[in-house]
Formats: structure tokens, sequence, C-alpha cells
């Protein structure tokens, strides 16, 4: 039986990017999160570990086809359902390690966002995220964030020769982190805002 270690996977539990290890010689295993010591079960694709021969198996996140259990994602209701779900769906691509869906979805999202906050509908996002930002809707850093959301997005989107482009789970998962952020900015914390005001009577 082989000490087997999965580098760099995203945990269910802890929500923080970990190495997991464990003991086995299947395909499918359970591993334990170096970070908060809980169980995750995994199946691997065309992996046998026990022709490996060796004491240590190092595993990457690529040959991860399952996993169990899956994330929960908790939506605010300040966002709109439309922009809620389409980030939900984001956040279930990326539980199947389906990259480039979870930065398109991330894009849909953002821009769903930007036409719910005023942008003009009828111009393309990149005029939309900088409309938004004219209007002080959001902060010019924020303006950069977004704008990352949909270069990265557009990658995931449409087919693209440049090797340099390719979508990581890396990618998808700061892409996840700064669509979280833009809906924070932009729905969350403004709403945040109006429950105190009206709570303590402030203009």
């Amino acid at each position: 039986m082989a000490r087997i270690f999965l580098t760099s996977f995203l945990c269910p539990h802890c929500l923080t990017k970990c190495s997991f290890a464990g003991d086995g010689n299947k395909d499918t295993i359970v591993l334990w999160c170096v970070g908060c010591h809980n169980g995750v079960y995994f199946r691997l694709r065309n992996y046998d570990i026990a022709d490996e021969y060796k004491e240590i198996v190092r595993v990457q996140p690529e040959y991860v086809v399952d996993y169990y259990p899956r994330r929960v994602i908790t939506m605010d209701p300040s966002i709109p359902k439309e922009i809620a779900d389409d980030y939900d769906e984001a956040n279930r691509c990326n539980d199947v390690l389906a990259h480039r869906a979870t930065v398109a979805m991330c894009r849909r999202s953002l821009q769903s966002a930007c036409i719910s906050k005023g942008a003009d509908p009828k111009v393309d996002l990149i005029d939309q995220i900088d409309e938004l930002e004219t209007k002080r809707v959001i902060n010019p850093s924020m303006k950069e964030i977004a704008h990352a959301v949909r270069m990265v997005g557009n990658w995931g989107a449409h087919p693209q020769e440049d090797p340099l482009k390719k979508v990581t789970s890396d990618d998808a998962i700061e892409i996840l982190k700064f669509t979280s952020e833009f809906l924070d900015e932009t729905f969350i914390r403004p709403a945040r805002l109006a429950t105190l005001k009206a709570k303590k009577g402030l203009k």
C-alpha cells in the first residue's frame, strides 16, 4: 500500500487550497486535508496506484475525476437570483473540474451584474465595466478585477491558439474569488449599509 499525496486541491471543508495525504492502492481513495484534517473521497482517472510500485505516490489535481463531499455555496439574498444562479453554476462547474466552464459562467455573472447596476446592455462588457467605474458604482481597483474576470472568461468561452491562455485550476479558483468580490462590492455591501442606515435612522 502506497503513501499518497494529492497536491494543491481546494478542500470542500475548509475552502482552502491544500495538499491531501493518505494510504491506498486503488483509484478510489480517501485522503485527508493537511489543513483542516477532514477526509475527502476521491476517484482518480486512469491512475492505478498499485502499478506504481512506490512507497510514495504524488497525484496531480488533473487526475481527479470526482470527489465527495461537495462544497456548499450559500448565496447572499441581496444578489439578484439570475446573477446568483450563474455564480452558483460557476462553482458547480469548478466542483467537477470544468475550469473553462467555470470562468465562462463567472464572466456571464459579471455581465449580468453590470447590466443590473445600470450599464448599457447594448455595448460590450469592456465598456459596461468602465461605465460602472465612471458612475462610481465600483472603484478603480474593482474595475481592474472585473476586467481580469472578463478576459479570462473570454479564454474559457472561446477557442484559443495561445497555450498561455489555457485555463488552469488555479485560474478558475482566482476568477471565482474575484467574481465573489465584485458581487460583494456591487450588491452585498450596499445592502448591508442600507440596512444599517434604516436601523439607525441615518441619511
